[in-house]
């Protein structure tokens, strides 16, 4: 059954070989900014909102399918024939989803800390978080860190959630609103902790990096991951955990740059025995 596609908000900046960036879940191109302003003295990159994130229109449908014609779209109408993906958490799982399905449009694939897989309700207490924020007489982003941390104790992922508020002003009254479509990512959150069924056509570079600290892509992962992608290779970043662009964001843009440019030959793919 055919989806309705969405207008994707998009950044665009550089010039060059084409790279998509999407970010993960309640997150926004903003959050990607510092990467797509490194990568633009090198390629043509465009860095977008997924639906219901960010400037991207609104709309209850968040199944993958969708969001992957939404993409597919922005490349027809950018005039984009192929281009290097990278995908961050549910945008990784997006950009696996897209690699597999229309692998003839992509030359490199980078997913950040994700596997294909199904995941537990790890984010049942950050939209617990979220809810128990009191938009109607909220005053600052601090004071909504506050009502967020019976909740989420990490004061990093209590600061990326604030960073979503933003600020409305009509008829001399301000109100605060989220980023994103709350309502509509809670109810899909069970279909969006799933990965749907791969069939292993992408078999371009797959450069998948994780951070040390986060549980993500364990040891047990890397066959499923050499399964789906099989020219795929994996690199460990000590320093950080699951935003590793913003966490270690030297040793993110060194791992771009070489796979970039060099494929998985400084990684070592994961078909390949490991060195002990």
């Amino acid at each position: 059954m055919p989806h309705s596609t969405v207008m994707l908000n998009f950044e665009e900046s550089g010039g060059g070989l084409p790279v998509l960036i999407m970010h993960g879940l309640f997150g926004s191109s903003a959050n990607w900014r510092g990467v797509a302003r490194d990568l633009s003295d090198t390629y043509r990159v465009i860095n977008l909102d997924l639906r219901n994130h960010g400037r991207s229109p609104w709309i209850d449908n968040l199944c993958f399918e969708a969001m992957a014609d939404d993409v597919l779209r922005l490349m027809d109408r950018l005039g984009l024939e192929r281009a290097r993906l990278i995908g961050h958490s549910l945008g990784g799982k997006l950009a696996m989803v897209l690699a597999d399905r229309a692998p003839e449009r992509f030359t490199h694939l980078v997913v950040v800390d994700i596997a294909p897989k199904a995941y537990p309700a790890w984010h049942n207490e950050v939209f617990t978080a979220l809810r128990a924020v009191n938009l109607a007489t909220l005053t600052s982003r601090a004071q909504a860190k506050t009502q967020m941390a019976p909740f989420v104790f990490d004061p990093d992922v209590r600061a990326f959630l604030a960073a979503n508020l933003s600020q409305e002003t009509q008829n001399n009254q301000t109100t605060w609103r989220w980023r994103f479509n709350l309502d509509a990512l809670e109810r899909a959150y069970p279909e969006t902790s799933l990965m749907p069924e791969l069939h292993g056509f992408f078999c371009g570079p797959s450069l998948f990096i994780r951070g040390a600290g986060s549980a993500y892509i364990g040891p047990d992962d890397r066959p499923i991951i050499a399964r789906n992608f099989p020219a795929a290779c994996l690199n460990t970043l000590n320093k950080a955990k699951h935003w590793p662009h913003t966490e270690d964001p030297a040793g993110f843009m060194q791992s771009l740059r070489l796979f970039f440019t060099q494929g998985c030959a400084p990684f070592g793919r994961l078909d390949q025995p490991r060195t002990p």
